[in-house]
């Protein structure tokens, strides 16, 4: 199909200076959007099957990626097949193959809730492993630090240690007092804690 030619008039179109800039804007910019990830691949036309080896070859590298894939999940533990069951969506959960796991694991598996799930999710392959030997999701807690210093206990004091607090803190005061009265006659009492009461 022929383009139509432009004829010179159109240049004095705004239109079509708007269409020209972006175009130009286009052009230097969508090769960096796209190489960012940004920016949508162009679309490409869908692979055309014109003789029957070309169908034959896209058979036998479906068939052969089938089998890939049939490998790796049977040589997948049942610990990896319980961690990637519990990191997956509902959707990947129910197009996911058990195969590994033994009936009753299967069923303990799926019986789980989502809570337990999402513990499961966040255990390591080894900790997945030990919750689907014992049947009860086992998640790993860290330790609390250790203490610099051993804790102080502290005790209740008896009757006995009471009274005995009281007797020291009445002597302590009594001391003082007596200390003041009993002064030498003309000696000044520079620390006085004690006033005697007068009578005016």
């Amino acid at each position: 199909m022929e383009k139509k030619a432009r004829s010179s008039w159109s240049l004095l179109n705004p239109l079509e200076w708007i269409q020209a800039a972006f175009a130009f804007l286009a052009a230097v910019f969508a090769p960096i959007l796209r190489w960012l990830g940004m920016l949508t691949p162009p679309s490409t036309e869908g692979f055309e099957n014109l003789t029957k080896a070309d169908v034959d070859d896209a058979a036998s590298l479906a068939a052969e990626q089938e089998a890939a894939v049939d490998t790796l999940a049977r040589a997948r533990s049942p610990a990896d097949v319980v961690r990637a069951y519990a990191k997956a969506d509902a959707a990947g959960r129910a197009t996911m193959d058990l195969r590994p796991l033994g009936l009753d694991q299967q069923d303990w598996l799926l019986r789980l809730s989502d809570e337990d799930l999402d513990k499961l999710s966040m255990l390591t392959t080894n900790g997945c492993e030990r919750s689907l030997e014992a049947r009860q999701v086992l998640p790993i807690y860290r330790k609390p630090p250790a203490e610099m210093e051993a804790p102080e206990v502290l005790t209740t004091p008896s009757a006995e240690d009471i009274e005995e607090m009281k007797r020291e803190y009445v002597a302590e005061r009594f001391r003082q007092i007596q200390r003041e009265l009993w002064l030498a006659p003309g000696v000044p009492n520079l620390k006085p804690q004690h006033t005697p009461a007068t009578l005016h």
